[in-house]
């Protein structure tokens, strides 16, 4: 008598297709592109002559006046030989470097030279740490300058208590056995309350002007980045625009692009005060040129990060509206619609939600709360920051360890 199971299996000479994944970057290999569509130079040719590599003739070819705008550095130059056939090779040359406006408001910004003045006294040693898990810690929803509840100087006060909070639960986590190398702090946007044409009261409740909303967010970034870099491997910092970063106009609209956005600009400069002092190289960071959301391999897991103001179908409540998005995204063939986790901000509370495969974070606020919203609809919500860890090769969920600081 044959193998019972022989007689019930069923023939399957080929399995289902599968599209493969896109390659998200890790955020710390060499040669990540900051951007999806980061401006670099196409291979260049050895110059013959010194004078041929001015960096002036590159504006020129990707458009750029020189007259109005420069490269800063740190800016990346890389040869290799390529054989040309018939024994023939010859030199190429990538460059890849940040294009800025000479009129950058930063260079009248006292409180940012001051900074890069700091940071260049600050010296610090990374630690050599094992393991390959990975801690998260996602900043949504400071609302700086907002004067609801506490206000401002409640604001500050959470942050200023969540830096140390923070370093001691991934200190907490390693003594109970995780191994923590690498770090990964994501900026899920609104990081600003902005000034005017968010909402109609805005005018008359913000505390602050945008520059000293600005001002007080990046000394607490900087302050925050430089506190957690020094005990991890790598460090990555990514960020994704938010609504209240936009550049609006009078009517209360986005008139330029989605990368010009307040929330991004804080990370630019963040990213050039870090750069100033080389105890900081192992800290890079992701930050979008003209996108809404972005995408990063954390571990072996595919994280996708987006503010939340671009969920606007699917249901009533702010989780419908983020599976619909990234059900979307799935069905559109993005690169975010690999992803296995979504994190996003704007509805000011948390939620987890596992979706089939996939988990859903949304991350509440560290503002005072909305005395408009609280009065509409009675609800009001915890202020806090979101954290958890991923480890490589877990079988179900990717993510453990999570807890609001």
């Amino acid at each position: 008598m044959g193998n019972l199971e022989e007689y019930a299996k069923s023939e399957r000479a080929l399995q289902n297709a599968k599209k493969q994944k896109s390659q998200h970057p890790k955020g710390w290999e060499p040669g990540l592109d900051t951007t999806k569509k980061e401006i670099t130079s196409k291979p260049q040719k050895k110059a013959g002559n010194p004078q041929d590599h001015k960096w002036d003739t590159y504006l020129e070819e990707l458009g750029f006046n020189p007259n109005d705008f420069e490269i800063i550095e740190p800016f990346e130059v890389r040869t290799w030989t390529a054989n040309m056939g018939e024994g023939n090779t010859e030199q190429f040359y990538y460059y890849k470097a940040k294009i800025v406006s000479k009129q950058l408001l930063n260079e009248k910004d006292f409180d940012y030279q001051s900074l890069l003045k700091e940071i260049k006294r600050k010296k610090v040693k990374p630690q050599k740490i094992v393991g390959k898990d990975s801690f998260v810690v996602c900043l949504s929803d400071w609302q700086m300058g907002k004067r609801d509840g506490d206000g401002t100087a409640g604001i500050v006060s959470r942050i200023e208590q969540m830096i140390p909070d923070v370093k001691a639960r991934y200190k907490q986590l390693r003594k109970q056995g995780v191994e923590l190398s690498n770090l990964y702090i994501f900026g899920l946007g609104d990081i600003v309350e902005g000034c005017e044409g968010f909402y109609d009261m805005q005018t008359f409740t913000v505390e602050y002007d945008l520059r000293r909303q600005k001002m007080i967010a990046r000394r607490l970034l900087v302050k925050a980045l430089t506190e957690w870099a020094p005990d991890f491997k790598n460090v990555v910092v990514a960020c994704v625009p938010g609504n209240h970063g936009e550049n609006r106009n009078q009517k209360g609209k986005a008139f330029t692009t989605f990368g010009d956005n307040f929330d991004v600009s804080l990370f630019d400069e963040a990213q050039e005060i870090l750069a100033m002092n080389k105890a900081y190289n192992h800290v890079k960071f992701v930050i979008p040129e003209n996108d809404l959301w972005l995408t990063l391999d954390v571990s072996g897991t595919i994280v996708g990060l987006a503010h939340g103001h671009q969920f606007r179908t699917g249901g009533k409540y702010s989780h419908q509206k983020a599976v619909a998005w990234l059900s979307g995204q799935a069905f559109g063939m993005t690169e975010m619609g690999d992803a296995d986790i979504l994190i996003s901000g704007h509805y000011h509370h948390l939620f987890v939600v596992n979706e089939g495969k996939r988990t859903l974070f949304q991350c509440p606020s560290l503002d005072g709360g909305s005395d408009w919203f609280e009065n509409i609809t009675g609800k009001s919500s915890y202020a806090g920051t979101l954290t958890f860890s991923i480890t490589p090769g877990k079988t179900q969920l990717p993510w453990d360890n999570l807890k609001v600081v």
